[in-house]
């Protein structure tokens, strides 16, 4: 079984669909391409079983009603890549269960809800979350549910990055409510020696992403890290029908946000939410609305992210084997960059 969603052609042009700058019509739009694949390869999974898969006819065709109509939860797509494993495995009864629990997820009421992270140990949505954001087998990190205070405490800072972006960037704000369903909170290990994170995001958890709640940089940083997330969610909706590269996962180099090798569609990746950081720290200071304090504090922060920036597009253009997606959407950030840095 062909686990890559069906693919249905753009309804926007090009030049729409690629542009650097953020833009949440193109994020609706992207929502809804996402949903319809899903709706499609569900219909054709259901279609080539020949009645093997134990799932309520009338319940699976209402379910894919509200997929092609309601935004969904970001689990849904976890759920449909177990069930292609099921499927590959021959595990008929596996797949049942997993199209089963998909197609009883409510409607989503749209985003970004922001929750915490419960108990893995008690809670399966807990457990669904920590094991698709965990997918790089070379580096492993937990994370865990927050305590009180921190999920508080970040809930504040993301309350007043959506403030700060509101005032000072709205195009910005508005791409990341279209293109997030969820923001949910967790923590990282506290441990000084232990690998930990700051945010991840994944293909198969799409319009979601994890921000660690005991991060205690401020509104500033909380804009970057929701426009570095919500940028990966952005490549992975463009590149849906394609990848961005073609260089071989065992292929690693140096990256310009992590201290251990990547491959190169993470450097690309990197690189691409490194100039996006970028963009939106220097609208904010463009637009005057920043005290004299977080200016100093983002004119720092765009010196450093033109740095990474061009660490990262220095190995992508020396190593990178680009799909004509992936030199596409490179070149608005390069574009971008040449200009603003």
């Amino acid at each position: 079984m062909n686990s890559v969603l069906e693919t249905k052609k753009s309804a926007q042009p090009d030049e729409e669909l690629h542009a650097f700058e953020p833009s949440a019509e193109r994020a609706g739009f992207l929502d809804q391409r996402m949903r319809l694949r899903l709706a499609d390869s569900l219909r054709y999974i259901l279609s080539q079983a020949n009645g093997h898969l134990d799932v309520p006819r009338e319940r699976f065709q209402k379910f894919l009603f509200q997929l092609e109509h309601h935004p969904v939860s970001p689990l849904a797509f976890s759920f449909y890549c177990d069930t292609v494993l099921a499927i590959e495995d021959d595990d008929v009864k596996q797949a049942s269960r997993l199209l089963g629990d998909l197609i009883e997820l409510p409607v989503h009421a749209g985003g970004p809800v922001i929750a915490e992270l419960a108990d893995s140990q008690q809670d399966a949505r807990a457990r669904r979350y920590a094991r698709f954001i965990d997918t790089d087998p070379s580096i492993k990190f937990e994370i865990f549910p927050p305590s009180r205070q921190a999920a508080a405490n970040c809930r504040a800072q993301i309350h007043d990055a959506f403030a700060l972006m509101e005032a000072g960037d709205p195009e910005l704000a508005a791409e990341i409510r279209a293109l997030l369903r969820e923001i949910i909170l967790a923590a990282g290990t506290e441990e000084p020696k232990a690998l930990t994170f700051d945010g991840a995001s994944a293909f198969m958890l799409w319009g979601a992403i994890i921000i660690n709640a005991n991060r205690r940089d401020g509104e500033l940083a909380m804009v970057q890290m929701l426009a570095h997330e919500s940028a990966h969610n952005l490549l992975f909706g463009l590149s849906a029908d394609e990848p961005l590269v073609e260089n071989s996962p065992e292929e690693l180099y140096t990256s310009p946000l992590r201290m251990d090798p990547r491959p190169m569609d993470g450097i690309y990746h990197a690189t691409f939410v490194t100039a996006r950081m970028h963009r939106a720290v220097k609208r904010l200071l463009e637009s005057g609305i920043l005290s004299p304090s977080l200016e100093e504090k983002a004119r720092g922060e765009l010196e450093s992210n033109a740095r990474l920036f061009h660490q990262g597009i220095n190995t992508v253009r020396q190593h990178g084997r680009l799909t004509p997606l992936g030199e596409t959407d490179m070149q608005g950030a390069s574009d971008y960059m040449a200009v603003a840095a």
